[in-house]
């Protein structure tokens, strides 16, 4: 009898597509996560869904046809949009499936679920459907809400609207960051229920009905892990739409002004309404009557300092603008962002004034040297300039700083003074044990990009230096300290090859590598052979670092 071959399942999509799709990073972490997989389930041909247990519990949905393979994932990354590891695990664990599944099992078999419906008579399909609604709340919430907005003759349904969103978007203790995507689900439909009002010209009820859901928002956040972001995302449609109905409705402005004043002052995390955005529905009259109730709050606190700038702004008042701005001096910035506002307000030697003012305060605010130097340098003021980095720089001294001061000093010949001055400021702070260690660190760091190589290699023996600076000295002295520089290399590989790990003996191999360079180049390669031969005696046992090894020639 002649042997007939078993037929072999065909996979829909391979690994490489998987690859194709995640890319080698993602889809070499997904590998890690194959018996993290559960709950996998083809229950439509083409759409393949499972959970992944990670940090937390992740949903995800492959969709495979002639377009291609496509994933969704709720894990941070993957709402953003990326074939994540999530989806790569889901995948290798259903190829898997597929090639363990029996040859005589049928394959998948499109079933045209939309001529099925279609075919049943109206009673049929209503019963159906609210079965499904009955044992889904979020179909359940969404044909309620199309129900409620329905012209059917006496216009949509507010009050059902209006109960719906409350019940919606009502929260009863804390949500998690699934329970803040399903909420988020509530959020979208509302919105989507609230534009078709819009855009039937119910403009009055949108403005109520899309208050009440910010309100409603804004207290559920306060106990919401939306770290997503998925709540806010989709609430800033009902921000717009809010904005949007206001502007279209024959709002009293008063009222308006009292209402967002009242929302503003509430303090919610979300959403940051602005006056601006209401500005044409508030009008003159309104504006001046939240000018009014603004100034009559007493609280101190940053959130009223903000809404009093926000109205400056709108108002064009710059005098109210810098007072709102001048309550709190505390940090340098303010001083900054007075001196903006009073420069494009053409009265930029106030401007100046007060950028002074705030450096003198806090010379360690770098935009405010940056605006300093800026207007010093247009002013032929070169010294000046000079003066303000030099601030700057011994106020918080860094590699930045110190290359802003030689550039500045450069221009009135006094670039080797403090250059000298500012090696000399660093000598004596490392004298002092609090500023020690990071007076060396910067110290080191601006020998290295001066290419002081061997001074900045005896200062780093004597007082000491971080690994990324040791390996920066051992690329600079490679010709001129090379035995020193093999030693540091093969040092630091060891300190890595400690903390274990493919990438740490990755990294490690690479230091290897460039120590056996230098030493040949050098011709004092003997001296690396005998540290090479120790350390892969010390670390026979790890098959991987010997991978790494061998990967980069080094046998």
């Amino acid at each position: 009898m002649e042997n007939v071959p078993v037929p072999v399942p065909v996979p829909p999509f391979t690994a490489e597509d998987l690859l194709a799709a995640a890319g080698s990073k993602s889809y070499g972490r997904g590998e890690g996560y194959l018996d993290a997989v559960a709950n996998l389930a083809e229950d439509d041909p083409g759409v393949v869904t499972a959970v992944v247990y990670g940090n937390d519990t992740y949903g995800v949905v492959l969709e495979y046809g002639a377009d291609g393979l496509a994933g969704n994932c709720d894990c941070p990354y993957g709402d953003q949009g990326h074939f994540c590891k999530h989806c790569v695990a889901v995948g290798l664990t259903f190829l898997r499936s597929v090639e363990n599944r029996p040859a005589d099992e049928p394959g998948a078999h499109t079933f045209d679920l939309r001529a099925y419906l279609a075919s049943l008579d109206p009673h049929e399909l209503v019963d159906l459907l609210d079965e499904a609604a009955h044992n889904d709340p979020d179909l359940r919430r969404r044909l309620a809400l199309r129900a409620a907005r329905t012209d059917a003759g006496g216009g949509p349904d507010i009050a059902a609207i209006r109960e719906h969103l409350g019940r919606s978007l009502r929260t009863y203790g804390y949500l998690d960051r699934h329970g803040a995507h399903t909420y988020a689900g509530a959020v979208a439909d509302i919105a989507e229920t609230l534009r078709e009002l819009s855009d039937g010209g119910h403009h009055v009820a949108v403005v109520d009905l899309s208050g009440r859901a910010l309100g409603l928002i804004g207290v559920a956040l306060g106990d919401v892990d939306d770290s997503d972001g998925a709540i806010t995302d989709e609430g800033e449609a009902l921000v717009e739409l809010h904005a949007e109905a206001c502007a279209a409705a024959p709002t009293d402005p008063v009222e308006l002004a009292d209402w967002l004043l009242t929302f503003q002052l509430a303090g919610h995390d979300w959403p940051e309404l602005r006056i601006r955005d209401y500005a044409d529905p508030l009008g003159d009259t309104g504006i001046a009557h939240y000018a009014t109730r603004l100034r009559a709050v007493r609280e101190d606190r940053r959130l009223v300092r903000h809404l009093r700038e926000d109205l400056a702004e709108v108002q064009e008042d710059t005098d109210a603008l810098v007072d709102a701005l001048r309550d709190d001096l505390t940090h340098g910035y303010a001083y900054l962002r007075i001196a903006d506002v009073l420069t494009d307000a053409g009265r930029v030697d106030e401007a100046l004034e007060w950028a002074e003012r705030g450096f003198t305060e806090h010379p360690n605010e770098s935009r405010l040297a940056d605006y300093l130097t800026l207007r010093y340098d247009a002013a032929g003021r070169g010294e000046d300039a000079s003066r303000v980095r030099w601030e700057q720089f011994r106020s918080q001294p860094s590699v930045a700083g110190h290359r802003q001061l030689l550039e500045a000093a450069r221009a009135t010949g006094a670039h080797d003074r403090y250059h000298t001055e500012a090696l000399q400021l660093l000598r004596d702070a490392i004298a002092h044990p609090p500023t020690r260690v990071r007076a060396t660190r910067v110290l080191i760091d601006i020998l290295l990009a001066d290419e002081q190589f061997d001074e900045a290699w005896t200062e780093a023996e004597t007082l000491g230096a971080t690994r990324e600076q040791w390996l920066r000295l051992a690329d600079g002295c490679r010709t001129t300290r090379p035995e020193a520089a093999v030693r540091t290399y093969m040092r630091e590989a060891e300190a890595l090859i400690t903390t274990t790990g493919n990438n740490a003996y990755a990294r490690a191999a690479d230091l290897i590598a460039r120590a056996r360079d230098t030493s040949r180049a050098a011709d004092c390669e003997q001296t690396w052979q005998e540290r090479f031969t120790t350390l892969r005696t010390n670390h026979h046992r790890k098959r991987n670092l010997t991978a790494a090894l061998t990967h980069r020639g080094l046998t």
